[in-house]
């Protein structure tokens, strides 16, 4: 058997339905503050494409709810600012349970895809409890 490892990972795809797909965008981009991918790098015309450091998010159209259990996690500088700025945008934050030297929480976007912010090191949770 050849041997290899997973070295990384190149993206994340979320799906939306059409009819928001403008507000989902937005909140990548505006809620979360990141960076779209030039659109002459993406494969699509629908949907879009964030970078999150070095891995990509990938939006979808696609008119099936999202399971609810299912997301992908976004680490962050600084938790509090972060659901400072998503509270601010009229966004639900979702406790989580606690991980030894993490804190974090969960918020979703416009279409229902669960997201979990994750801060490392942090000594208390700024979304208003033990993470």
């Amino acid at each position: 058997m050849v041997e290899f490892g997973v070295t990384g990972v190149d993206h994340v795809t979320v799906t939306t339905p059409e009819e928001l797909e403008a507000e989902v965008l937005d909140f990548y981009s505006a809620c979360l503050g990141l960076d779209p991918v030039d659109e002459a790098e993406a494969a699509r015309a629908e949907g879009g494409r964030f970078r999150a450091g070095s891995v990509e998010i990938h939006i979808s159209i696609d008119d099936h709810n999202p399971h609810k259990a299912s997301h992908f996690g976004l680490v962050v500088s600084d938790l509090g600012a972060a659901v400072e700025r998503l509270r601010d945008a009229g966004c639900h934050i979702e406790q989580a349970r606690p991980v030894p030297g993490r804190d974090r929480c969960f918020t979703r976007d416009p279409a229902g895809n669960l997201v979990e912010l994750i801060a490392y090191g942090a000594d208390s949770d700024a979304a208003g409890g033990p993470a």
